[in-house]
C-alpha cells in the first residue's frame, strides 16, 4: 500500500468548510391543523423526527471538524517536535543543517 500525502493546511482547510456544511437554521416548531388532532400529532411528530436528525447532523458534522482541527495540531506539534530533534542531534553531531 502507498503512502498518503496530505499538508496541514490542506487539513485545515477542509476543516473550515465542514463548518458550513450543516445551515445554522432554526429547529421548525408549530404546526397544527384546526379540528384535526390525529393530523396534528402526525405533523408534530414528523416535524420533530426532522429536527432530531438536523441535531444528529450537526453534531456529527462539528465531531468531525474537531477531529480534523486536532490531526493537524498533532502533526504539526509532531513535525515541530521532529524539527527540534534533528537539530538537537545535528548540534551533537556537528552537522550543519539549513
Amino acid at each position: 500500500m502507498g503512502d498518503i500525502s496530505i499538508s496541514v493546511d490542506e487539513v485545515r482547510r477542509v476543516a473550515a468548510k465542514m463548518v458550513g456544511v450543516v445551515p445554522d437554521e432554526p429547529d421548525v416548531w408549530g404546526f397544527s391543523v384546526a379540528d384535526q388532532p390525529d393530523l396534528s400529532l402526525a405533523l408534530a411528530e414528523f416535524v420533530g423526527c426532522m429536527n432530531d436528525c438536523t441535531a444528529e447532523r450537526r453534531r456529527g458534522v462539528e465531531a468531525l471538524v474537531t477531529g480534523l482541527r486536532e490531526v493537524a495540531d498533532m502533526f504539526e506539534n509532531l513535525d515541530a517536535t521532529s524539527q527540534a530533534d534533528v537539530h538537537a542531534l545535528g548540534a551533537v553531531e556537528g552537522w550543519v543543517i539549513e
